[in-house]
């Protein structure tokens, strides 16, 4: 009976108080929050007066979960704790616990952390230890969290203060302090300038401690901050997680894969000027996510803490580690990622042999996985173990040492940019690999098995693309587009084995370009081309010789041989026969008597004889084309240059490498060669039956690994003769000419009938060169502007705005989804799409402008005298609604999407490799977020 009294009078009391509980609620003063205007990226106010933050996002979130209304109060940083203290506001914001702190306030429980760190200028000695920093004044805000810190950590600190953060950066900016104090993302802000980023590199930061953000109030209202922070409970964590990734970009996503990676090994890892990650190893993990779907993010750190990150599950994976006998990480191989080459480097003086390095003494890092192999090849010579590459570089430049081996690509990159490049020599025949693994946890193999199948997804050219972007040495890159052939599946190796013998015929007096040398073996270039897939898809090929054109090519159709180089893919052929890629230019030119006026046009042989070899596809186009054409079939090329030296044909037509060859070789004096503008640009395939058909995409991804530098070398091997066109013959006749027309006045009208022909010649002649110059600097394809042409160009924006101090803007155009194009409806239609592309983008942009193609779906847009970056988006804008619009390829309608990343000279980089790189950094965040879209600096 008592308990039911007790509860009736409970219930009345909350009924009579109710009313004046709902009315108070109602009339509640909103809370009073102190904040910073200086903070960020935590608590600040942005250039429009609006109070911005991370944590003004949370306590935003706060009062809209919890219905109540806030103010926030923004001051310099010691204002905004007076006012705490003396209660002027409710609660401030969010601070770090300190001594000091404790004795004014009163904490609860954090709502955020975040690593803070030491900033220091590049111009400074190297270093990560704490130590070292004594000598420097460190620049803090007055007040900070970070001077109690410091002076715990380094008890000698001397401090530079400042009154709050923009007079700390103005003091960075004018070199009044070299080292100072500030938290994660403390220079991301857009008003920092570029100038500034590059000098505070954030591979030379220090972390100090990771410190947590607390609400506090005066002291004694710790009640009242208990009942605050119960409000944070009512909030989603993954609200919170969205808040901070948005800012600092630390949270783990949805699906999202954590990469660890270290930083300043660049061109493998690093993080550039934008705080953004970039380098080889960075690209190559997001192709990965381009093939698996899966969003990844990288956190930077030092070797060390990527592989702490990894192991207390900060991170997924890591980058990729030197992991061997030497150097164990203590996690799991996912899966080997790349292969680093290492070599021995020289300062001044270049070693020709092995035998001169003994009893010399060379640097090298204790733990390098190929010790064992250089004490190998190197086993009367010292070392000297150095911790790191500067301190190997000084060692060897001072003389301690005469040399040194590390890996090559980073030492080549670190040598350029201190501009040493020139006085080191590498040894080209000491070569090391060490072997990079993606790491992961022991405990996870089902994610090693994810990672291992993103890789293999991934096509040989996607990764020699990338390699070619970042690795400067050829003979350093180890992708090639026939990277999945060199790690054939046990089901291609049986294809291939069961093919038995692969016949391959040759025409055994057609050089240079195949004949059979004085040892009576196959010679040429062909053969170079034949031996190279023999060793990489390992066939079995036969040699199979013919006197002349036409039997070989009889016997290829038939089946009697299984594939022969320089076959021009023809209609006809293609009945029997499949071609690979082109693998050799292979334009034609014609040989004449040398008292013959030259011919650089089929149009020009009307009337002529013209000999040519029988069972080249030319002559179906000769008799249908030029019907007055008197046509003489030879067997072979010196057969053709015979006929001509004998007057039974008053020209011969061939390829322009065979004629030169056979010029040079043979006793034909009286004869002159020049070459065809109508058959510039043809180029030679290799012929494969149909019943060898299945080799032809291995064939294919061999071709393409076949750069200019092989083609140089293969070339200078075979030919030697240089095309001439007539230059001096021209000149000489010219003045014949002049003297005779001034001798004798009665053949005046001959003279000039005659100098008319020779200017005819002049314009042909020009206008052979000039085509020739065009496919030099030409994409074939689109006839864009190639990769060596937009350098030039960029280097004559950089040279003409740097002079005028004005600015222009470099756009990355990545295509959006051609590979489904060219997976869907061949290459063919996706030759085409890229023409159609190529017209768009080039009659979108001024006269004035550039519209360059860099290879594959990838085009460079140069805009000269932006005004500003909204200026080039608006343009990007335009590029995207251009690039929307259908085209019409054959009976398909195709449309186009594109990632673009904006580069802009002088604030993004004053070079032309910072600029293209910068301007691809920009472009994989737009293709990140989805694509059909464009990013620069300014965009976080």
């Amino acid at each position: 009976m008592k308990y039911n009294v007790y509860v009736l009078i409970i219930v009345l009391s909350l009924f009579y108080t109710y009313p004046v509980f709902s009315a108070q609620n109602d009339n509640i003063k909103p809370l009073l929050i102190s904040m910073s205007d200086d903070s960020y990226p935590f608590q600040y106010v942005d250039e429009n007066g609006v109070e911005s933050g991370l944590l003004v996002d949370y306590w935003l979130l706060w009062a809209k979960t919890n219905q109540r209304q806030i103010e926030f109060r923004p001051t310099n940083w010691q204002q905004s704790l007076k006012d705490v203290e003396s209660g002027l506001t409710d609660i401030h914001m969010g601070m770090a616990n300190t001594l000091s702190r404790r004795r004014a306030f009163e904490f609860d429980q954090s709502i955020s952390k975040v690593q803070s760190y030491l900033y220091i200028n590049k111009i400074l000695a190297s270093s990560k230890e704490l130590g070292q920093m004594t000598p420097y004044r460190v620049g803090v805000v007055k007040g900070s969290a970070h001077i109690e810190l410091l002076q715990q950590k380094l008890p000698n600190v001397s401090f530079a203060y400042y009154d709050n953060r923009k007079q700390l950066i103005d003091a960075v900016k004018a070199n009044e302090i070299y080292v100072f104090a500030g938290l994660e993302g403390y220079l991301r802000e857009s008003e920092v300038s570029q100038e500034m980023l590059m000098s505070f590199p954030f591979k030379r930061r220090i972390a100090l401690d990771e410190l947590s953000f607390y609400p506090v109030v005066k002291k004694g209202d710790a009640a009242k901050l208990h009942n605050i922070m119960h409000g944070f409970t009512q909030i989603e964590q993954a609200e919170l997680s969205g808040i901070k990734r948005k800012w600092l970009g630390i949270q783990r996503g949805q699906n999202e894969v954590i990469i660890a990676m270290q930083v300043g090994v660049e061109p493998y890892a690093d993080v550039g000027p934008n705080g953004l990650p970039h380098g080889l190893l960075v690209d190559i993990w997001k192709l990965w996510s381009d093939k698996t779907g899966l969003p990844v993010r990288f956190i930077a750190g030092d070797m060390k803490e990527a592989i702490d990150n990894v192991k207390k599950g900060s991170a997924d994976v890591q980058l990729g580690y030197p992991e061997s006998e030497s150097m164990k990480s203590g996690l799991n191989r996912a899966h080997l990622i790349y292969q680093v080459s290492s070599r021995l480097f020289t300062y001044k003086k270049q070693y020709k042999t092995l035998a001169d390095m003994k009893g010399k003494v060379f640097a090298v890092a204790p733990t390098s996985p190929y010790l064992s192999e250089l004490i190998e090849a190197l086993p009367e010579s010292d070392f000297r173990y150095l911790s790191n590459v500067e301190e190997m570089i000084k060692a060897t430049e001072s003389g301690e040492t005469d040399g040194f081996v590390a890996a090559s690509a980073w030492t080549q990159h670190y040598l350029l940019l201190k501009q040493q490049w020139e006085d080191f020599y590498q040894f080209p025949t000491l070569h090391f690999k060490t072997d990079l693994y993606a790491l992961n946890r022991g405990n996870d193999l089902g994610f090693s098995e994810r990672i291992a199948t993103g890789f293999d997804l991934m096509t040989s050219a996607e990764l020699a693309a990338i390699e070619a972007k970042w690795i400067l040495n050829p003979r350093d890159r180890i992708y090639s587009p026939t990277k999945e052939l060199l790690l054939l599946n046990a089901k291609q190796r049986a294809m291939i084995k069961n093919l038995g013998k692969i016949k391959v015929g040759f025409v055994n007096n057609w050089a240079p370009m195949e004949y059979k040398n004085a040892e009576g073996h196959y010679a040429g270039i062909n053969s170079e081309v034949f031996g190279i897939l023999g060793r990489e898809l390992d066939l079995q090929l036969e040699y199979v010789e013919f006197s002349d054109w036409q039997a070989l090519l009889d016997a290829l159709l038939k089946g009697d041989i299984d594939m022969s180089g320089s076959i021009a893919a023809t209609a006809e052929r293609k009945n029997d026969l499949v071609f690979s890629l082109p693998y050799w230019p292979s334009p034609w030119g014609v040989v004449t008597s040398l008292d013959s006026v030259n011919i650089f046009s089929l149009s020009e042989l009307n009337g002529l004889r013209l000999a040519v070899v029988e069972g080249y596809h030319i002559v179906a186009d000769l008799m249908r084309e030029y019907p007055t054409v008197k046509l003489v079939l030879v067997p072979n090329s010196h057969a053709g240059l015979n006929s001509v030296e004998e007057g039974k044909a008053d020209v011969f037509i061939d390829k322009v490498m065979n004629l030169s060859s056979g010029l040079k070789k043979g006793h034909f004096s009286n004869l002159k060669m020049s070459m065809l503008v109508d058959f510039a640009e043809q180029r030679s395939h290799i012929g494969i039956n149909k019943s060898k058909q299945s080799l032809l995409p291995y064939i294919n991804g061999v071709i393409s690994t076949i750069d200019r530098e092989q083609q140089q070398e293969i070339h200078h091997k075979w030919v030697s003769q240089t095309i001439e066109f007539g230059r001096e013959d021209f000149e000489n006749r010219l003045r014949v000419s002049i003297l005779v027309f001034c001798a004798l006045a009665i053949f005046v009208i001959m003279a000039l009938l005659a100098n008319r022909r020779l200017r005819r010649e002049v314009a042909l002649r020009i206008e052979a060169e000039n085509k020739m110059a065009l496919f030099a600097k030409h994409d074939s394809l689109t006839k864009l502007p190639n990769r060596s042409m937009i350098e030039e160009r960029l280097e004559q924006a950089i040279l003409i705005h740097s002079r005028e101090m004005s600015q222009f803007a470099v756009i990355f155009i990545d295509l959006d989804g051609f590979k489904a194009i060219n997976d869907a409806h061949g290459h063919h239609i996706g030759d085409e799409y890229l023409i159609a592309v190529s017209a768009a983008l080039a009659t979108s942009i001024r006269r004035s402008d550039t519209v360059g193609r860099l290879g594959g779906d990838e085009f460079i847009v140069i805009l000269n005298q932006v005004e500003s970056i909204a200026a080039v988006d608006n343009v990007a804008e335009l590029l995207l609604q251009c690039l929307a619009k259908s085209f019409v390829i054959g009976d398909l309608s195709l449309s186009a999407s594109a990632s673009m990343g904006i580069a802009i000279y002088p604030a993004d980089g004053d070079s032309v490799d910072t600029l293209l790189k910068t301007a691809d950094t920009h472009m994989y965040r737009a293709k990140n977020t989805g694509g059909k879209s464009s990013r620069n600096s300014l965009q976080q």
